[in-house]
């Protein structure tokens, strides 16, 4: 498989402050700064870079915010296709004290007008005719741009590419209905999609039966410390990850799901590409950085990932 291509519509500056400790006080004495290209795409992008493969990132950017996030995507590595807006790209500010506490504030994402996602549209279809996988990563800030997902996998089927969908909320269910080849999302987000709980064994049977009636045929769904579950082309996989000391998981899910895109371009079978994701995912979670692991990481980790198929562990869940 050749090039992959991450579509990220609402990514941000990700900015982080690392103070003595978090408590409310007219001045706080700022001890380092660190800022990278954030966003559930930036953090793929990046494991993807990381790992070998060759990966283009496709951002909706405005201003002098999305100036940076390009210049840092950039300086790691990563080839950067922006559809440029009017409004800034948002920052999101994580002060974080010396025994871990953290706080992060959200800036809101910026309105997409009408004209400008008809461009974003024209712009993405003209870079895809040279990919083979097109993966759709994180949240969409703009009611009115609530669709862009749905319509660009339909732009994508129509050049015959395999997108997969990590996404959340309404933009997810509207891209549901262009049917993407391949859904991964975690257990919140798989309620929030299906709108039940996920207790039991058959509930997880019963979510991808929904899907499945969708026209999905694949799902990947995270269980951040349980493990995660692969269910496709008649077979069902579930893997147990490694236990390990966690600093951050902020960027898991990402790393999980890089690694597991690196399985499918290197032919691996499904088993593996799991295997994959949840050393990624667990080797991401032992460090502060997101995203910020290598091939070595997850190699460690590796031995340590039980995969089992069928769904036995359902039985006992």
């Amino acid at each position: 498989m050749g090039m992959i291509l991450v579509v990220t519509p609402n990514p941000c500056i990700d900015k982080t402050l690392f103070v003595e400790s978090i408590h409310p006080q007219p001045k706080i004495k700022v001890e380092k700064v660190k800022e990278i290209a954030g966003g559930k795409g930036s953090n793929v992008s990046r494991v993807l870079h990381q790992l070998g493969i060759e990966v283009r990132h496709f951002v909706l950017l405005g201003g002098y915010t999305g100036q940076r996030v390009k210049s840092l995507m950039e300086l790691d590595g990563i080839s950067v296709f922006p559809a440029w807006i009017s409004q800034l790209t948002r920052v999101v500010t994580t002060v974080v004290g010396r025994s871990w506490q953290q706080v992060a504030y959200f800036e809101p994402g910026p309105v997409i007008s009408p004209q400008e996602m008809d461009q974003v549209l024209l712009t993405f279809e003209r870079i895809i005719p040279s990919v083979e996988l097109i993966v759709f990563c994180g949240s969409v800030s703009d009611k009115s741009a609530y669709s862009i997902y749905c319509r660009m996998i339909q732009i994508a089927k129509k050049n015959r590419l395999k997108t997969i969908i990590d996404s959340r909320g309404i933009p997810l269910i509207e891209a549901l209905k262009a049917q993407p080849w391949m859904v991964k999302m975690n257990r919140e987000e798989a309620e929030e999609t299906w709108g039940r709980k996920i207790n039991r064994g058959d509930d997880f049977f019963n979510f991808y039966e929904f899907l499945k009636r969708k026209g999905i045929d694949y799902l990947i769904l995270t269980l951040g410390e349980k493990g995660a579950w692969f269910r496709g082309e008649g077979t069902s996989w579930f893997g147990y990850p490694p236990k390990v000391n966690s600093i951050n998981p902020v960027g898991s899910g990402d790393s999980f799901l890089a690694a597991f895109v690196f399985g499918l371009v290197n032919g691996k079978e499904w088993n593996e590409c799991l295997r994959l994701g949840i050393a990624a995912g667990a080797a991401n979670a032992q460090t502060w950085g997101a995203a910020a692991i290598t091939w070595d990481d997850i190699q460690l980790l590796l031995p340590e990932v039980k995969v089992e198929i069928g769904n036995g562990f359902l039985d006992n869940y």
